[in-house]
């Protein structure tokens, strides 16, 4: 694709609005720390657009770009897609250098100092349940807070390493790369009384590609993620236990703390009054996990909106499901409105797909669906409000990257120290929660559009299986049938909410605990299983299409063969008109059977096919207006021959001519999906499958296609592809 990526401009132009400003930044910004955080996205809080969720994965997709600006931080304006970048791409982070931001830093810093005689939490006192215990050394605290957090599970040597083993325990890179960066901006809005230098610290671990080995599990995102933040706060300050990945000379290497300090020229920080407290009492690994995955579920929303298009098209399904009238007058949810827009503009150009329904009487389709299944034609009420629960998910996480929440905070302009719990991590949580479920809804309606893709008395007249010859011999997919079925109901059972398992903590201090690491971690596990879910269905729905190409060819050539051998074996005995009356019963009939019998081969098919119709034209015979003396059984037995074999032949020969073809003609047929389909067969390298059994030989595994499919939605590859089909 060499389309250039559609603007926010753009996008929201299409839906007759005007971009809107980005708010700046309250006057109290640059003189002391703001009361009230500013708007994040002005969009989200007036009447949601129709191209919302379209608009954040363009939006996302810029801020992944190799062009994109560094990342800036500042407390109040970082985005999932810096997270995204920074996390994955290791896009250059700062801090924001206006001195408004070292200024509120430096006062809390000063603020909390002026307090030390006090009884404040988590400086002076115990931690949790033990917050009634005192202390006069407040730096002493902070390295016991580390030392009963760092518990995670990990393995105990570099050996373990060294055989491959204990990374399965690890929490993944790029989660601990975001956590660090959200927590430094989360730091920055000057509550928490961290000191810039710390801040820098963290900085610079970004900069120079050092990332701390924290453990997967051991959180339940109450009091934030403390077990898993304890270990970026080890390693910063040099703890000789804490081990890190870094890169020496191109390999990345792991090796204790200490030592990426030295190699790296960093010094170690001496944790000061809360700053230990600072560091580990937040929801920046949740939030990290969560905006990870959120960001790949948007663009299997889009995938899962895709290919459900496609599968309209090898369908001959109808555009009319997804009618303006339908969606945007008669039922306006912002989401459906959504879904169906983006659908019927993939579809535009199609010429598989039904744009226009003609009118027929009542005889003439019996026997024929008079619209499409469920899970095609109601495909937008099903996935809108999906859509609709991502764009508020999204919108969650956007004020979570914004906020402060560790405890207790500081408010220098209010004089004040509060005791709170914005460390209680409900809107990941919430946020996971709704969006795993959308993935198993998501999941469940690609399968059932496979399904009926794949079999063959729903397929309207595509191979069984999806074989590309003999279906006696070739069942291409029906082992992705049953892998599809695997994964949706693993997707299902991945849909239960975490949230419901909370369990009594810490003393039952944390008697409530919301469990955001753990959803957050589930979710990517079933975005995981939906990419492989995904993958199989546009493996299927790229053979479909070519299959369906292949029909349309041999139809174009062979159907008006049938009025000329009518009219060589039957002018005798009808008239023109009566012939072209019999021509089109018989055309009609003969693919109403082929319909019937797509699990049979190719010869005996075409046989049954000019069986079956044969009482019609003894019934046209029966009937003639021009009588002869000759008699038609040999005629019509000779006919039926003729035919059967042309249709064979001719079969054969479009096959061939398909399968010598250096580039696929399919492409002619499609809509906007050709660019989804030429990414599959070309950018990817999955071609159409003929059969190991009619080649003579076993070729790459059918897996090994789907996997190539499913590596490059993994990779992110394919999203350009689709945000560009829909733009």
């Amino acid at each position: 694709m060499t389309t250039a990526l559609p603007s926010a401009q753009t996008l929201l132009g299409k839906v007759g609005l005007t971009p809107p400003a980005v708010p700046s930044l309250p006057k109290s910004f640059d003189e002391s720390t703001p009361r009230t955080t500013p708007p994040l996205s002005p969009s989200l809080g007036a009447t949601p657009l129709a191209d919302e969720q379209l608009l954040l994965a363009s939006t996302l997709l810029d801020a992944v770009a190799e062009d994109a600006p560094p990342v800036s931080l500042n407390g109040f304006r970082l985005t999932l897609g810096d997270v995204v970048a920074t996390a994955r791409k290791g896009k250059k982070v700062k801090i924001d250098d206006a001195p408004a931001i070292k200024a509120r830093v430096d006062e809390s810093v000063a603020f909390l100092k002026s307090k030390l005689v006090n009884s404040v939490y988590g400086v002076t006192t115990g931690f949790g349940g033990s917050a009634d215990t005192r202390t006069q050394d407040p730096l002493a605290l902070q390295i016991s807070l580390l030392e009963h957090q760092l518990c995670g599970v990990l393995p105990d040597s570099f050996d373990s390493f060294a055989m491959g083993r204990g990374l399965e325990n690890a929490m993944p890179l790029e989660v601990v790369r975001g956590a660090m960066l959200i927590r430094v901006n989360s730091l920055s809005r000057g509550h928490s009384a961290v000191r810039l230098c710390v801040l820098e610290t963290l900085v610079r671990f970004l900069a120079e590609g050092i990332t701390p080995l924290v453990p997967l599990r051991g959180s339940i995102s109450a009091s934030g993620d403390l077990s898993p933040l304890s270990y970026i706060a080890g390693a910063i300050t040099g703890h000789p236990d804490i081990k890190v990945v870094t890169s020496i000379r191109g390999k990345e290497e792991i090796m204790l703390a200490p030592e990426a300090l030295k190699l790296h020229g960093i010094e170690k920080v001496v944790m000061g009054p809360k700053e230990g407290l600072g560091l580990v009492n937040g929801t920046a690994v949740s939030a990290s996990m969560a905006t990870l995955a959120l960001h790949d579920t948007h663009f299997l929303s889009l995938l899962s909106q895709a290919v459900t298009a496609m599968t309209v098209e090898a369908m001959v399904g109808h555009v009319g499901s997804f009618h303006p009238f339908i969606h945007d007058v008669t039922r306006p949810h912002p989401g459906q409105i959504q879904a169906a827009r983006n659908i019927r503009t993939i579809l535009s150009g199609s010429s598989f797909a039904v744009h226009k329904e003609e009118e027929l009487g009542v005889q003439e389709d019996e026997g024929i669906l008079r619209q499409d299944r469920y899970p095609l034609r109601t495909a937008a009420q099903w996935v809108g409000p999906l859509i609709s629960d991502l764009v508020s998910s999204h919108a969650a996480l956007q004020i979570e990257l914004n906020s402060t929440t560790d405890n207790p905070l500081i408010d220098v302009t209010g004089n004040e120290i509060h005791h709170g719990g914005n460390f209680q991590a409900m809107a990941v949580t919430n946020a996971m929660e709704k969006t795993r479920l959308g993935i198993q809804q998501m999941g469940k309606l690609n399968f059932a559009q496979m399904t009926e893709l794949v079999n063959c008395s729903m397929n309207r007249g595509l191979p069984s299986c999806l074989a590309a010859e003999d279906p006696s011999t070739s069942y291409h997919t029906k082992g992705l049938d049953i892998a599809a079925a695997a994964y949706t109901s693993e997707l299902g059972f991945l849909a239960n909410p975490v949230s419901s398992h909370v369990q009594p903590a810490e003393m039952s201090n944390q008697a409530v605990n919301s469990l955001a690491l753990i959803s957050a971690r589930k979710t990517v596990e079933a975005n995981d299983v939906l990419a492989m879910l995904l993958a199989t269905h546009l493996y299927c729905a790229c053979q479909a299409l070519d299959l369906r190409y292949l029909e349309h060819t041999f139809r174009a050539q062979f159907d008006p063969t049938i009025l000329s051998s009518l009219t060589q074996r039957f002018a005798s005995f009808l008239t023109s008109e009566e012939l072209n009356t019999l021509t089109t019963k018989l055309t009609r009939t003969i693919w109403r059977r082929l319909e019937q019998t797509t699990s049979v081969d190719l010869v005996p098919r075409w046989d049954d096919a000019f069986g079956h119709v044969s009482s019609l034209v003894i019934e046209a015979l029966s009937t003639a207006s021009k009588s002869s003396t000759e008699n038609p059984i040999p005629l019509l037995i000779q006919w039926r021959k003729e035919l059967a074999a042309s249709a064979v032949s001719l079969t054969r020969s479009v096959r061939e001519a398909f399968w010598s073809s250096t580039t696929s003609p399919t492409v002619e047929y499609l809509g906007r999906t050709k660019a989804l389909y030429s990414f599959v067969r070309e950018t990817v390298g999955v071609k159409a499958r003929r059969g190991d059994v009619f080649l003579g030989k076993q070729e790459q595994t059918v897996g090994s296609g789907v996997s190539k499919i499913y590596e490059s939605v993994k990779s992110g590859r394919i999203n350009k592809v689709l945000v560009d089909i829909m733009a």
